[in-house]
This record gives C-alpha cells, structure tokens and sequence, in this order.
C-alpha cells in the first residue's frame, strides 16, 4: 500500500491525519469534534454519500480498526451534510494548511535544491564559530525561521529570557542544557548575530531531525490564527447586518 504523503490538518484545534491508503476516519472526526450521534458517519445516507460509496470515495471498513472512511472529497461532502459550518471549518482545515504547507514545502526544496553549495559552505561553517539562526534553518529545512522560534517555545524546546521583573527579554533561545551540551554556543550581538547564540553541529543535526515537526507547527499556528481572523470578521458582519429595533419601527 502506498505511504500517505498528506500532511495532517487541523480542524477547531484537533489534528486528524490520513491512513496509508490515504483515507481519513470520519468516526475519528466526529467524535473528537464532539459531533451528536445523529451525525455519525453511519447515518449519513443521501444521493451523495451512495456516489461517493459507488466511486470508492467513501468505504465501510469492519472490524476493531473499522470505520467509515472517506478520501479527502468525501471528508468535505461529509461536512457539507454535517453543517454549513463545520464544511467551511474543514474546507478551510484543508485548503489552507495542508496546500499552502504543501506550496511552501516545494518552493523551499527548489530553493535548497538551487543553493546546495551554499548549504555545504554553511555546514563547515557550523564547525567553526557556528551558524546564525536563519542560516541554520535554511540548512536544516526549516521553512519560516522567525515563527519558527515561537513554535519551539510553544514545544517546550526553546524559552524566552527573562528579565528581572519577569518580563521577556530579547528573542528565544535553546534551554541551558543545549548550550552545555554544545549544541549551541552564545555569540555576540554586536556583528549581525541578533539572538546573541549560534548553531554548533550537533545542534544542527537536531533541527534537522526536528525540521518537519517545526513546520508542521508553524503551519498549524498560521491556520489557527486564519481561522480565528474568519471567524472575527464572520461575526462583525453579522453585528452589522442585523437590523436595529429602531430600523424595524421605521420601515412599519
């Protein structure tokens, strides 16, 4: 069976990933979003699901590990008949996270893909003072490195410091312990270097090994605030429509 090359989405904070055939679990949907029985999977019976059925979009598995599953058009038909809102929250979960995730990761590998010989120049480079955190991200393939330092505090990777009145202080940076293991090492902000530390290799390899759980964050990050931006316009517009009391009056 083929691996799934399809990126997780986020849907009202919750991540729902497809199998390896590339399907994705309507029951797991419904019941980590809370969904009333009446909106099982199992209930959903209308001209659509029976010629999603028939083109193979939407498939019954029993068993254990069974199911109702459904490719990604059947996901969004399931969401339509759910409600109007829960369709525009899936549609919105897989247009702009998963394609525009899809869109960055191919424009970075063609951009790594143009500058490998600067990538190696900069690999050597972490051997000796160490590398800036911009250019240790453009290495490790991490796609946007100034939200990606927020979506390592949110990981519990890296922290902001504090000053003595508890406020934050600068940009983030790795916990003590990576600095001890020499993984990173401070450097001075005075030539360009503006976090005040710099990537060593071992701290290069771990971003390597932790650059598609970084991105993955920054793009749910992105789609939470997008929905969040959505949905605040969404209510402004209905605040504003409503007609007043006085209005109504008026028009009697």
């Amino acid at each position: 069976m083929q691996t799934s090359e399809l990126l997780p989405v986020v849907i009202n904070g919750r991540t729902f990933s497809a199998n390896q055939d590339r399907m994705w679990n309507l029951n797991e949907i419904q019941k980590g979003l809370d969904l009333s029985e009446s909106k099982a999977p199992s209930q959903w019976r209308n001209a659509v699901a029976d010629e999603l059925r028939r083109s193979a979009n939407l498939q019954t598995v029993n068993g254990d590990l069974g199911g109702t599953f459904a490719t990604e058009a059947g996901t969004i038909a399931y969401a339509m008949w759910v409600s109007t809102d829960f369709y525009l929250m899936v549609v919105h979960a897989f247009v702009a996270m998963r394609n525009n995730a899809v869109a960055e990761s191919r424009s970075l590998r063609a951009d790594l893909d143009a500058n490998m010989p600067k990538a190696s120049t900069l690999d050597m480079k972490a051997r000796g003072a160490g590398l800036t955190w911009t250019e240790a991200s453009r290495v490790a393939g991490i796609q946007q490195p100034r939200l990606a330092l927020d979506a390592l505090v949110s990981m519990g990777s890296f922290v902001y410091p504090m000053d003595n009145f508890g406020s934050r202080e600068g940009s983030p940076r790795p916990h003590k312990s990576g600095f001890e293991k020499g993984a990173f090492v401070k450097a001075s902000s005075e030539f360009g270097n503006r976090e005040g530390w710099r990537v060593k290799p071992r701290g290069l390899d771990w971003l390597r090994n932790k650059a598609e759980e970084i991105n993955l964050k920054v793009a749910e990050t992105k789609a939470q605030k997008s929905r969040a931006k959505i949905a605040a316009k969404q209510s402004t517009v209905k605040r504003v429509g409503r007609p007043s009391f006085s209005s109504q009056v008026v028009q009697q």
